[in-house]
């Protein structure tokens, strides 16, 4: 991808009921993009992922056509996330955080772009704040969860909860995702199937497999 000169356009800083290290699991989360935030993601194609970082290409929500590339820093609890489009970077997103407890953390975010205009920057200074508060209302809410189920282990999978099947009767299934433990909050649909709401994952309600083709059932 080609270089482009970046200049620092905005600041967004978030205190978090979550500590750095399900915030670094969410960092890498690549999966819970198009679900999770699907009112600014349509879509994510994976190239690599692994505990460094991973590369994507993406479709925004509009439809527009992006590369992404997220670099984790470990040591420094920091990552950076860089758009491109067109083979050209367009924004680059630095990421920090800073342990407050067991529990909590914090984080400070600086966006970058390319070839903002002085009249233009306001504008898209408001326009990557507001995505960003929207972005970890979303995580926010996943990764106090997957907390949850980390702290209830084994028992958090043997909850269940009663649904209706279109076919007929009902089905007793997981209160949570068996995925990473989520709350399984979907009906099934037409065809007797739910959809995780946190990672896209799809379950038959009448017999726990994974009709993704992913080694998860219940």
């Amino acid at each position: 991808m080609a270089t482009t000169e970046l200049a620092t356009i905005s600041y967004y800083r978030r205190e978090l009921g979550a500590n750095i290290e399900r915030l670094i699991e969410n960092a890498l989360d690549w999966k819970h993009l198009p679900y999770l935030h699907d009112s600014s993601f349509e879509a994510i194609q994976v190239i690599n992922a692994d505990a460094t970082g991973w590369t994507a290409d993406a479709r925004l929500a509009g439809g527009m056509k992006v590369s992404l590339d997220l670099r984790l820093d470990r040591a420094n609890t920091s990552w950076i996330t860089r758009t491109a489009a067109a083979g050209k970077i367009v924004s680059e997103i630095v990421s920090i955080a800073h342990a407050r407890d067991a529990q909590r953390c914090h984080v400070e975010v600086e966006f970058r772009m390319a070839g903002v205009t002085r009249d233009r920057c306001a504008a898209m200074e408001k326009y990557y704040r507001t995505l960003y508060a929207k972005l970890y209302d979303e995580d926010e809410a996943m990764m106090v969860a997957r907390a949850e189920a980390l702290r209830l282990g084994s028992r958090a999978r043997r909850e269940r909860q009663t649904v209706t099947l279109a076919s007929g009767g009902e089905a007793q299934v997981p209160l949570r995702c068996p995925h990473w433990g989520l709350p399984l909050t979907a009906d099934p649909d037409d065809h007797d199937i739910i959809t995780c709401p946190w990672h896209g994952y799809r379950f038959d309600a009448r017999t726990g497999a994974c009709v993704r083709g992913q080694s998860c059932r219940w």
